[in-house]
């Protein structure tokens, strides 16, 4: 996001593109130089690697990586320590399930620089935050190497197997950067990125009055590919659908940072004439996957290793949904090992019909605090089935208030009445048994502070891992 005077410069609808050029060619160098430029190519290379082969290059990168974070970063030195482990302790990536403790979200809040390597100075460190969905953001520090690492990852491994390559074509972005102040009310909602020919779009203008607007922006140049949240695609999508307009022609659409839903994919694929390839991955840069053109989500190892673990903290059978455990391998700037990350999903060891041998993330059910939990205990992910065969919805969150109380929250488009509202509270209970389900309709579903849409909130506290 532009800062001080860029940021002044992209409210101004004039200047606004040229400050986001600016921007771009600042940290270009950072994100897309040699070790970008490197990475590339090697990642690839490893993308054909047999499992046991990618498993010893994973194993390698543990031992160094553990050897590392008992040297020079205090959290895991002291932690430790006091648990009398040693890093000639831990041979094997297996060794992490029975010795190593877990890093919780609140521990890494707390103190997010005893997670650095005491060598070098934050200020020579990338220093972002998170969102902050929950109301507490995460401060986090990686290495400019790690960040070129990282958009390495995603161009090998998501952007090029979905048909789009960085910087050769024009494509649109649409995300929760302040490109234009959210009070402005007519356009431009959006910012033109010459230096990486990127259309930019605000997502915190996305009503059924501006929207046209965004219409018109997309189609008056080609572009090769589109990018976003779930939730803004879909909007855009919807709309088109809605109103039986032509499709605005991508050669691929890619999502992430929200749980990609069937109806959105859907919406977005018959909308932009393309398939939709989905992306997994976090700000802590300890796991990234995304989806090849079967449709499988593929883990990638090299990146950062994932345990899934069950409410008891033991590991889970392949195939069964806990909670997901990382440990990066690529940020040596701010560790994090072991490091419940707050998601849950599942991984298959069968091997995928694209033929990649890489793991398959075959279940992703968002944040801990977005799983329904039952009154018998069970959690209940993956909850748009709730909203399938019911017309006449724009959007739509479930609420999970008491653990026999949920609200879902209903945005109507035309058409919408009592029967669609019976239908899904009929599906909702079918999923979470006899409980209070009072469905009611919203003018709009807000969004965080990064712009992301929430299709299902838990203020269930969920049982935690031991």
């Amino acid at each position: 996001m532009p800062g001080g005077w860029l940021q002044k410069l992209a409210t101004a609808p004039l200047l606004g593109s040229a400050a986001a050029t600016v921007q771009a060619w600042r940290v270009a160098r950072r994100r897309y130089g040699r070790v970008y430029e490197a990475l590339v190519p090697e990642i690839e290379r490893r993308s054909r690697m047999s499992r046991d082969e990618m498993r010893a290059h994973c194993d390698e990168r543990l031992a160094v990586l553990l050897g590392h974070a008992y040297a020079h970063v205090p959290h895991y030195r002291e932690a430790w320590r006091r648990a009398g482990i040693l890093p000639q302790d831990l041979r094997a990536i297996d060794d992490l399930a029975r010795r190593l403790p877990l890093l919780s979200r609140e521990e890494a809040r707390a103190a997010p620089q005893r997670l650095l390597d005491e060598r070098l100075a934050p200020s020579a460190l990338v220093r972002l935050s998170t969102s902050g969905s929950t109301g507490s953001p995460l401060t986090l520090f990686r290495t400019p190497e790690a960040e070129a690492t990282s958009y390495a990852f995603f161009e090998a491994r998501c952007r090029r197997p979905a048909g789009m390559q960085f910087g050769r074509l024009p494509y649109v972005m649409i995300g929760g950067q302040l490109v234009a102040p959210v009070t402005r009310d007519r356009p431009p909602f959006w910012v033109y990125n010459y230096a990486w020919k990127q259309l930019y779009l605000s997502s915190y203008h996305l009503s059924e009055r501006f929207l046209p607007h965004y219409v018109k922006a997309l189609r008056r140049r080609p572009y090769h590919a589109i990018l976003g949240y779930p939730s803004s695609l879909h909007t855009v999508a919807r709309h088109l659908l809605e109103r039986g307009e032509p499709p605005i022609p991508m050669r691929c659409a890619i999502t992430s940072s929200e749980t990609l839903l069937e109806h959105q994919r859907e919406a977005i694929e018959r909308a932009f004439g393309c398939k939709v390839f989905d992306q997994y991955g976090a700000g802590e840069l300890c796991v990234f996957a995304a989806q090849c053109g079967r449709g499988s989500m593929h883990v990638s190892p090299d990146y950062g290793r994932i345990e899934v673990i069950g409410d008891d903290g033991r590991p889970c059978r392949p195939g069964e949904t806990g909670e997901l455990v990382c440990t990066s391998l690529i940020n040596f700037g701010q560790v994090f090992i072991r490091y419940r990350i707050g998601d849950r999903g599942a991984i298959d060891e069968g091997r995928c019909a694209c033929g990649s041998a890489l793991p398959v993330l075959s279940r992703l059910e968002g944040r801990v605090d977005e799983v329904l939990r039952t009154r018998d205990g069970r959690a209940i992910g993956r909850l748009d089935p709730v909203f399938k065969g019911v017309e006449h919805v724009r959007e739509a969150q479930i609420v999970q208030e008491e653990a026999d109380r949920f609200v879902v929250r209903v945005v109507p488009a035309p058409g919408y009445d009592a029967g669609s509202a019976e239908l899904i509270r009929r599906n909702l209970s079918d999923r979470v048994g006899d409980v209070r389900i009072d469905v009611v309709t919203v003018e709009a579903i807000e969004r965080t502070r990064a712009g992301k849409f929430r299709a299902v909130i838990s203020r269930v506290n969920p049982p935690r891992n031991p």
